[in-house]
């Protein structure tokens, strides 16, 4: 997500809360230094099946995706390769959010394409012998693929040609002849996304229908895998022709029945997580109407928005960072589910994005929650590129990339440097304070933690016994067995 949206201001809705529980345990995945055992949800927390408190923090891989070339000739993504599952372990990240695509999925009404599946499975498996977990982000941007305005078209007045970009295939794009310029260049502003999308929450000709029977079959794939961590049900859905209250409600309707297909789907398996978010308007604004709670009862919700205040919001006054950290931890506590920020970031020169980003991490340690940058690769081809006329010019969201060449180029350091900060990944019972610098947590059983760096970490520990720093690759995974209140800390 890199736009802006224009929309009016809107309310948070309060609810109560819902009851959660503990899934059965299972085995954990093998994945050489790291553990992987499947998760769930307890007291608005992300566990794994032995109670430990888990913190994810990755990146987007948008590199599966199916985009509109807008008829460039250049590539709309980079190509996945299992190296760079390896590049994003070493700078200690666990979670992947991997970006997929309706269009690709189900590219004739009815279809399920298990070759693309199968690209799918490889990117969780190589994930997986990594020590990184897979979310499955059914993955949209301005609804589709079909949505760019035709060349020669004539746009009215005040409005402007739009380009095509990603999510439903062409034939569940139901815009009724509605233009589709846009106002101001947003993507969301164009009348012909805002159609389809209604006819979506109308589930005219049975298109809702067809993306939940879709999910169900993507969960069956992957029911028993414990390296997923769930499923995002739809990437920032746009609120359509509805004024926002009546927007979320429609919102949570979709979600109650992908949720309902999904949990049948995973008969034989074991329930995943349910990543769910609130409509785009809360990446342009900070807040936004929420889908009602009775829609969202399944006990392993997250709640999810993208946390991109002071980054693309309208206003860069308000919601500061802080701010809009301290609005999403309330909207998560009216579901009593975890906060976790599906995509975060910045675009600017390499050091303002590095000070920006340490910001932020301080904020994800403050509140004890994870979150995935925006993004790993971004190709010269990709719409995001082709909107803003970038297509000759480097792009370097996490790895620089020339264009129009597309040869790799490696990381942007300064960004790098900061994502790739010590965390503990997983402890045992509640981690009660985070920063920089260590933790402290109480429960008694496994500590995992990430260092950076080539030299052994030198730390001081409270209630930790057989404390040991294993090296992995770009730094050091330590691991201890606590018992009661324990700490870890820098070394005098």
């Amino acid at each position: 997500m890199r736009s802006s949206i224009l929309s009016p201001l809107l309310t948070v809705l309060t609810a109560a809360a819902l009851t959660l529980g503990l899934a059965p345990a299972a085995q954990a995945a093998d994945t050489g230094s790291w553990t992987l055992p499947r998760l769930t949800v307890s007291d608005g927390t992300i566990r794994d099946v032995d109670g430990r408190t888990v913190l994810l923090r990755g990146v987007n891989v948008n590199q599966l995706n199916d985009y509109a070339d807008n008829g460039v000739g250049l590539p709309t993504v980079a190509p996945l390769e299992r190296n760079d599952f390896a590049r994003m372990a070493a700078l200690g990240f666990n979670v992947v959010r991997l970006n997929v695509a309706w269009s690709a999925l189900e590219p004739t009404p009815g279809a399920f394409d298990l070759a693309y599946v199968d690209r799918i499975r490889t990117a969780v498996q190589d994930a997986k012998d990594h020590g990184l977990y897979t979310l499955l982000d059914m993955h949209q941007d301005a609804w589709g693929k079909s949505v760019g305005t035709p060349p020669g078209e004539q746009c009215p007045p005040l409005t402007e040609p739009g380009i095509g970009w990603d999510g439903a295939p062409e034939w569940a794009t139901l815009s009724d002849g509605w233009t589709t310029c846009t106002v101001g260049g947003v993507r969301e502003v164009s009348p012909a996304v805002a159609r389809a999308f209604q006819a979506f929450y109308d589930d005219e000709r049975g298109v809702q229908s067809h993306l939940v029977a879709t999910w169900a079959k993507l969960a069956a794939e992957f029911r028993d895998e414990p390296a997923v961590m769930g499923y995002d049900l739809l990437n920032e859905p746009n609120p359509g022709l509805r004024e926002p209250i009546a927007a979320a409600d429609q919102i949570g309707r979709f979600y109650q029945r992908a949720i309902e297909a999904i949990r049948a789907a995973e008969s034989g398996g074991f329930p995943h997580l349910v990543v769910f978010e609130p409509s785009a308007v809360w990446s342009g604004f900070g807040l936004d109407a929420l889908p009602p709670r009775r829609y969202l009862a399944d006990p392993l919700i997250v709640f999810s928005p993208h946390l991109y205040s002071q980054s693309i919001t309208v206003s860069s006054d308000f919601p500061t960072m802080e701010e809009g950290f301290r609005i999403a931890a309330q909207a998560a506590a009216t579901y009593d589910a975890p906060l976790w920020t599906g995509e975060w970031g910045w675009w600017g020169e390499p050091a303002d994005r590095a000070e920006d980003a340490a910001r932020f991490v301080d904020e994800m340690n403050r509140y004890r929650i994870g979150g995935a940058w925006w993004s790993w690769a971004q190709a010269c081809g990709d719409p995001h590129v082709v909107r803003d006329g970038n297509t000759e010019k480097e792009q370097n969201n996490l790895n620089r990339i020339d264009c129009p060449s597309g040869e790799p180029l490696g990381l942007v350091e300064p960004v790098a440097e900061v994502l790739s900060h010590a965390y503990p990944r997983a402890v045992p019972g509640e981690l009660t304070e985070l920063t920089g610098t260590g933790f402290t947590g109480v429960g008694t059983g496994l500590v995992e933690a990430w260092y950076p760096g080539t030299d052994r970490p030198a730390v001081h520990t409270v209630n930790l016994s057989d404390v040991e720093f294993d090296k992995v690759d770009g730094g050091w995974r330590m691991t201890a067995q606590a018992a009661g209140e324990y700490s870890v800390a820098p070394s005098r």
